[in-house]
This record gives structure tokens, sequence and C-alpha cells, in this order.
């Protein structure tokens, strides 16, 4: 394997922000009724974003995925640790029962779901690594720190980058009622990063899925979130947080 080309000091001090790009490889995450897979959203509009980002020279940016691959869950939690990053956003879809629902939806982790919606979303997105495998989503390491699932600054963090995301969709993309939610995701259960779900919209609705799939619109998602992450890090920054 090649070395890591050496960051400057001014390189290091920028924050790293992991983008993750849900489900890849065999598993396609939500269908569409016309046959259109999670994954491939996923990873087109993860990319848009890594660009966004990088644009504005503000961050280093890692990705669990940049191909059409599958990445167990706690591989993803393991690259957060890994990369020490410090925020990770895990990007989705929905598929809901009621095709007139539509909308995002963003999520934090907690020992137990907010809700019923969270609840099915949290164990439709656990089931990734198939239905036989163990749901910890994280290595040793990390199960030794996870005394209480999280530390209760990561817990803030997360909070308010939801919040932060929240603030930035409002009036420009489609939410669902209630759209902050809470529930056991495998994926955010790295106990040092602060850590979000997105599901970006709903894939079992028509007008989702084709905003999804318009390249402006999702521009538009793109760059509502890239504000989200501008905010988060200056309200790191200036000590105001949730909670």
């Amino acid at each position: 394997m090649a070395a890591l080309p050496r960051l400057s000091r001014a390189a290091r001090q920028k924050p790293l922000v992991m983008l993750d790009p849900g489900h890849g490889g065999h598993d396609p995450g939500a269908i569409a009724p016309d046959g259109y897979y999670e994954k491939t959203i996923t990873l087109t509009t993860a990319l848009e974003l890594r660009h966004a980002l990088q644009a504005t020279g503000h961050y280093r940016i890692a990705m669990t995925r940049t191909t059409d691959r599958f990445i167990p869950l706690e591989g993803r939690v393991n690259m957060a640790l890994k990369h020490k990053a410090d925020l990770f956003l895990s990007m989705h879809c929905d598929h809901l029962p009621e095709q007139d629902l539509r909308g995002a939806s963003i999520f934090t982790l907690s020992d137990k779901a907010s809700d019923k919606l969270a609840a099915a979303v949290a164990q439709d997105e656990n089931s990734a690594d198939g239905p036989n495998a163990p749901i910890s989503g994280v290595s040793p390491q990390v199960a030794n720190i996870l005394a209480s699932l999280t530390t209760r600054a990561t817990k803030i963090s997360s909070a308010t980058f939801s919040q932060d995301i929240a603030t930035a969709f409002s009036g420009g993309i489609p939410l669902l009622p209630d759209p902050q939610r809470s529930a056991n995701f495998a994926v955010l259960r790295d106990p040092s990063t602060p850590s979000v779900l997105l599901e970006m919209g709903c894939l079992s609705n028509e007008e989702d899925e084709q905003r999804l799939r318009n390249t402006h619109q999702r521009h538009q998602l793109v760059a509502r979130l890239s504000d989200a992450i501008d905010s988060y890090f200056k309200d790191t920054a200036n000590g105001r947080m949730a909670g």
C-alpha cells in the first residue's frame, strides 16, 4: 500500500468530515417502484457533496465508499474511528408503507427509538449486513466504551448537527413531519464522533424519487447540506450547542 501524503499543519487543522453513502454492492437498499436503487442515489449525492465541501477549502473529506461496493456496518463505524473523523454523515433514502409520505428525516443515536417510525427505519437500516448477522456494528475497542452508547458530549454535538440540517432544509427541501428522530442505528455507534443518519427522501413516493434523481434538485439538497455542515462547525467554534 502506498504511503499516504504528508499533510501540512494547516491541512491537519481542518476538520475531517466522513460521508457514508448507505448500502452498495449486493445490498441495493430501498428500491423505488420503477426499480431505481437507493445505493445509486446515496453514492451520487455523497460524491457531489464531497465536491461541494472540498470547494470551500474548509474541510478534509473521507468517504466510506466511492464505488458500488458493500461495506459492513461495523466497517463503516471503524472507518470513522480510524480517520478520527470530526463529523459523520450517513446518507440514505426511506421506503415507507404510506406512499403519500414524503420528505427528509434526520436521525441521531439513542438506546430507545423516539417513535415507531424511527424504530422501523433503524431495524431496516441495521439489517444491511443480512438477517442473520449480529447487529453490533462495533469493534471490541468501541464496545468497551459503549457503556451508555455514547458520551454526553457526542450526543449533544449530534443533536446540534441534526438541528442544523433541519434548519438548512426548512423552506427548501421537503421534510417529514417531526423530521428529527432517534433510534439505535448500528452505523452511528462510534462514541467519539458526532454522527447523524439522513434519510434524504422516500423512494416509495414518486415526487421524492424524482427530486432525488433530478440533477438540479439534488444540487439544491447538496448546497443545503454544505450550509448545515458550515453551521455546525460555526456552532461548535462559538459554543452554541443543543441540549
